[in-house]
């Protein structure tokens, strides 16, 4: 399907959801309405409810060079979209990314899922073998932005065709995907780029307790792609929490763009009542269009306390965590909500190579959350990253950001 009609597509299938499930309509069921966010509609097996979200930044840059200097604001994510089911086993997601000032309306996730008691096939685009920190909505995550090494070793949605399998304390997955659905679609006599990847997770220790929750989680991960007639992969990254330039760069040319490449890494989640840890690790192989081999890698540790005693939610079926519900929400009879200090350490390495720009990023960061009620959530982000090249110029940022967020 050609990426410019993706909108009018989704728009026809969200419109259609209720239709759709047509066969499970029960002629004596009741229309029944519950709130999550927002309404949510059930009729018999069938379900629909429009959600969204809304990230609001402001940040003040200060680089070494002055190369991204300066205040600014800017909506970081507007998302509008809808789920349901047409029956039990048939179910569906789609949201839209609807940022300003982007060129065009694109799609997060969007996939149709047929779901059993013990696996489920989905079609569509999504990222269910993504890295854990990635796995995790950008609401839920502790900082503002994922690591470096998340972003620059482009994990993400892409369409295609996946499978998935799970417990309580378990999770698989396994994709086979294409280009992602985003990606404009500028030529049509080559292939496009594929990728085969999945993911395992298993938490030898998971217990849940009105105290908190209790984990040890592991995770592993690997991905093997092909670029296809597309060979448009750039390995670069952003210092940490920053916007505009991508200071360290594995390059542009032929000779630094991977035709084919192989991506392994491990994941480390602790959590004992209101501390935690995170920690991953990833490694990227390949050949370049001009024949050379490249090897970056990348880690980042993460620290968190909930000062006010929650515990962050765990999906073990999904190997992932989500939203953290304040014990005492901020009421008319008051609640300080819920508060959460953290701390990391980020570290990428991009210095394998011939590309002037190529080199090492060394961060750090300490935020500080407060989720009044459910579904509202406000960062406060300090980081600062040494971007040292192998040739040319170091330079370092310090980015202050304060993030205000709500969705439905």
């Amino acid at each position: 399907m050609s990426k410019k009609h993706i909108f009018t597509a989704a728009v026809a299938a969200m419109a259609a959801a209720a239709g759709w499930g047509a066969s499970a309509h029960d002629a004596s069921a009741q229309v029944t309405t519950s709130w999550s966010g927002a309404p949510e509609t059930r009729e018999g097996q069938q379900r629909f409810k429009i959600r969204g979200r809304f990230q609001y930044d402001i940040q003040d840059a200060n680089w070494d060079l002055g190369a991204e200097d300066g205040f600014r604001s800017y909506t970081r994510r507007a998302f509008l979209g809808a789920q349901g089911r047409l029956t039990d086993r048939w179910r569906y997601k789609v949201d839209f990314i609807l940022t300003p000032s982007a060129t065009s309306i694109g799609v997060d996730d969007a996939f149709l899922e047929y779901v059993t008691d013990d696996w489920s096939l989905v079609i569509g685009e999504f990222n269910i073998t993504s890295p854990l920190e990635d796995r995790i909505s950008s609401l839920d995550i502790p900082f503002i932005e994922r690591s470096s090494m998340i972003n620059a070793f482009e994990f993400g949605r892409r369409a295609g065709l996946g499978f998935i399998a799970g417990g309580a304390n378990y999770s698989f997955a396994a994709a086979l995907q294409g280009d992602s659905l985003n990606n404009a679609e500028t030529s049509f006599n080559n292939d496009e780029s594929t990728a085969v990847s999945a993911r395992f997770t298993y938490a030898p220790i998971f217990e849940t307790a009105p105290e908190g929750v209790t984990l040890v989680h592991l995770g592993v991960h690997a991905r093997a792609r092909d670029a296809g007639g597309d060979a448009t992969s750039q390995i670069r990254t952003r210092p940490l929490n920053g916007r505009g330039a991508r200071w360290i760069d594995s390059g542009s040319v032929a000779a630094n763009r991977f035709d084919s490449d192989v991506t392994y890494g491990a994941e480390l989640a602790l959590q004992r009542g209101p501390f935690g840890l995170t920690a991953e690790y990833a490694q990227m192989e390949g050949d370049t269009v001009g024949g050379l081999s490249r090897t970056y890698e990348g880690y980042y540790v993460d620290v968190y306390w909930s000062l006010t005693g929650e515990s962050r939610s765990y999906r073990g079926n999904q190997g992932s965590f989500g939203a953290i519900s304040p014990r005492n929400p901020v009421t008319a009879e008051g609640g300080l909500g819920h508060w959460m200090a953290s701390a990391r350490y980020d570290y990428l390495d991009l210095s394998d190579g011939t590309d002037p720009n190529r080199g090492e990023q060394t961060a750090w960061a300490v935020g500080l959350d407060w989720v009044p009620l459910d579904r509202v959530r406000f960062k406060l982000n300090y980081a600062v990253s040494d971007m040292d090249r192998t040739v040319g110029v170091d330079d370092e940022a310090q980015i202050v950001t304060l993030r205000t967020q709500f969705d439905f």
